[in-house]
């Protein structure tokens, strides 16, 4: 009974009811359609699973390895799965094709087509009304597929991914596009029973995205120089040395160590050598080594979010490093964690939630990359890769100054890089120093955004927390003004004159002494004379980036990376590669 014919004398709520019957009677052969379809998706989807979860997975790489620039995995798993939908969807229209229902005849049509004729014929409708009948049909599955289709990618982008891929601008701009082109090929392409089963489809896919682990695959930088290290059981990694690996804190906050960890002294740091390689010769293959770490104790869980805990690597007043090992896979990570004691502390939650945010927006080139985050039982944590070698500083107290001046060019582009991408995303260091570069067979890789802040000033640091460390600080950090990336390019400098002389150059014999350098009497002279010595056109980069004068300096790590070379992209990655061959690990 249609609703365009009620007559001026019969109450609405009548003709409701009348109305509600009659589609109640009209649509059971319909409804008994409806269910063979879904039955029929059901079961060849999920005697597809494997083949969808192995697509799932590729697609997650890709998202990921778009995200940090890396080389993005091959697309067969993806391909096959689309190859896959649509022999089904030829399929289940010769299916229906075969079946003599008018269900069947509605459900071959379009949205925006659809033959209402078998309809108007079995029900003894008008066209008009079983027009109208057939696009009410066809609207409710195409929104309903196009909604389980968005849950699906936005579960598959943000459960056990990294935040910054689902946050990212392009990743955001793709799913709008392919959403809009689905909604577009849903109406005017896809039979309405295709549309049912791909909800259908998407329901379970919503499902498996939920389940799937962390991507594992390749999705780091995409040149030899940058490619970070997926470890297995056996890969070395050392942490920077220093009381709290997780990052530093106010005095007042420091814990003592348990009498257990006191007892039983930390193993001695071990890093793979490397023998002197001419320049332009391959690399020897580095050796490998037992991740130094310390057995737990009875009180430190087994597992945090789907982790083996294998060990402490290191612990500090507020965190605790452990090694560890998704379940079922052989990739060990270094996974942080907040004491247990201290997760009553909200403005400490506030801060490991900042910094997890900070470094999972950092590009992976020349950096370590954040692979999971997550809350555990209301303890989050943070999963990075681990990495092989030694940080800076400690391979100046072993080795001494770096005396090649294709590897000191190399760590200075490195840094320049990584500088250039934390920049790009707003994004302030404020603790470059030596014991956070980390120096690895495949090149530096900058660590610790612990203190990160946003360029618009907006402090992650909580009160009374060190804004970085004194003979790598610029003179802006001395005083009320805001400090920008120019303070960055202030301690890359540093650490460059570092790498060459052995120290700071603004290293002095008391706190005043190094304050009076950095705001008065200015660098150590033989430690720019050493960068001199090794590189000139380096040193005078060096020179323009320790004016006191922020403005005078480079403005940011693009702004540095311009001095230093205006080589295109893949010949600065064979120069970095190459000079980074040069030194002895």
């Amino acid at each position: 009974m249609p609703l365009l014919g009620l007559a001026a004398d019969q109450p609405l709520a009548s003709v409701l009811a009348a109305e509600s019957a009659s589609w109640s009677a009209d649509y059971g052969e319909l409804a008994v359609d409806l269910s063979l379809v879904v039955l029929l998706a059901l079961v060849v989807r999920l005697l597809s699973l494997p083949l969808l979860r192995r697509a799932q997975q590729a697609a997650r790489e890709r998202a990921a390895a778009s995200v940090s620039g890396a080389a993005a995995p091959g697309t067969g798993p993806v391909v096959a799965e689309v190859v896959a939908c649509v022999l089904f969807a030829a399929g289940l229209e010769s299916v229906m094709s075969g079946i003599p229902h008018y269900g069947f005849e509605l459900l071959r049509s379009q949205v925006a087509f659809a033959d209402t004729g078998g309809m108007s014929r079995a029900l003894g409708l008008s066209s008009a009304d079983a027009a109208v009948r057939a696009l009410t049909v066809g609207a409710l599955l195409l929104v309903l597929w196009l909604l389980f289709a968005h849950l699906s990618r936005r579960a598959l982008l943000s459960v056990g991914m990294p935040p910054a891929v689902a946050a990212d601008g392009r990743v955001r701009r793709q799913n709008l596009l392919r959403l809009g082109l689905f909604a577009l090929v849903g109406a005017l392409v896809l039979p309405m029973g295709v549309l049912l089963a791909g909800a259908v489809f998407q329901a379970v896919a919503l499902l498996s995205a939920r389940r799937l682990p962390a991507p594992t695959g390749p999705t780091g930088p995409a040149d030899p120089a940058a490619v970070p290290s997926h470890p297995g059981p056996a890969d070395p990694y050392v942490p920077a040395p220093g009381p709290d690996p997780f990052f530093t804190a106010p005095a007042s906050e420091q814990v003592a160590p348990s009498a257990s960890a006191q007892a039983a002294p930390p193993p001695p740091a071990t890093a793979p050598a490397t023998a002197y390689v001419p320049d332009g010769a391959p690399a020897p293959a580095p050796a490998t080594a037992r991740v130094p770490h310390q057995p737990l104790n009875g009180h430190e869980p087994r597992r945090i979010g789907g982790y083996l805990l294998l060990g402490r690597i290191g612990a500090g007043g507020m965190g605790t490093v452990y090694l560890a090992r998704r379940e079922g896979a052989a990739t060990e990570v270094a996974l942080k964690t907040i004491n247990l004691e201290l997760l009553d502390d909200p403005d400490l939650l506030r801060r490991f939630q900042r910094e997890s945010e900070v470094l999972a927006m950092v590009p992976g080139a020349y950096t370590a990359r954040v692979l999971d985050t997550g809350v555990d039982a209301g303890r989050p944590f943070l999963a990075m890769e681990l990495l092989d070698g030694r940080p800076l500083d400690a391979h100046l107290r072993e080795l001494g100054p770096v005396r090649s001046p294709e590897a000191l060019r190399a760590l200075a582009l490195a840094l320049a890089v990584a500088l250039s991408g934390v920049h790009r995303l707003g994004l302030v260091h404020r603790d470059l120093k030596p014991a956070n570069i980390m120096l690895t067979s495949a090149g530096p890789r900058l660590l610790d955004f612990g203190i990160a802040a946003l360029v618009d000033g907006t402090r992650l640091t909580m009160t009374g927390a060190g804004p970085g460390t004194l003979t790598y600080m610029a003179p802006e950090q001395f005083g009320e003004e805001r400090v920008g990336t120019a303070a960055d390019v202030w301690a890359w400098a540093c650490c460059v004159v570092c790498a060459a002389h052995g120290a700071s150059p603004f290293a002095a014999t008391s706190t005043g002494g190094v304050i009076r350098r950095i705001v008065d009497t200015g660098p150590e002279p033989s430690a720019l004379a050493a960068v001199h010595a090794l590189d000139p056109a380096l040193a005078a980069v060096v020179t323009r980036a320790l004016t006191p004068d922020p403005s005078a300096r480079p403005a940011d790590g693009a702004a540095l990376l311009a001095l230093l070379t205006d080589a295109p992209q893949e010949d600065l990655r064979t120069e970095i590669t190459r000079g980074w061959n040069t030194l002895r690990l």
